[in-house]
C-alpha cells in the first residue's frame, strides 16, 4: 500500500512527542500490512471529515486518512480526539 501525507498531517506530526511519533508508526505498519484491523478501530467518519477514515493509535490518538484507491491513502490529520473534534 502507498501512503502520502497531507501538509496538514506533517504540521500535526512534528508536534508530537517522539513515543507518540513511534506509535504511529506501529499504527501505520499494522494498517498497511493489513493486521489487527480491528486492534485499530477503523472506521468511515461522518459530517464535518466525512469520506475519510479515522483509526485509534492510542487511548488519546488518531489518524485521519483518505482511501485514494485501493493501495493508496494519504494521511490528513494526527491529534489527540479533542483536538481533532472538539
Amino acid at each position: 500500500m502507498q501512503v502520502q501525507t497531507h501538509k496538514h498531517y506533517d504540521k500535526m506530526w512534528a508536534k508530537l512527542s517522539r513515543t507518540q511519533q513511534l506509535q504511529v508508526m506501529a499504527a501505520l505498519k499494522m494498517l498497511v500490512t493489513n493486521q489487527n484491523k480491528k486492534q485499530l478501530r477503523v472506521h468511515q467518519l461522518k459530517g464535518k471529515y466525512y469520506p475519510q477514515y479515522s483509526l485509534t493509535v492510542a487511548e488519546d490518538l488518531r489518524v485521519h486518512f483518505l482511501k485514494v484507491r485501493k493501495n493508496k491513502i494519504v494521511l490528513m490529520l494526527v491529534g489527540a480526539h479533542d483536538q481533532l473534534y472538539g
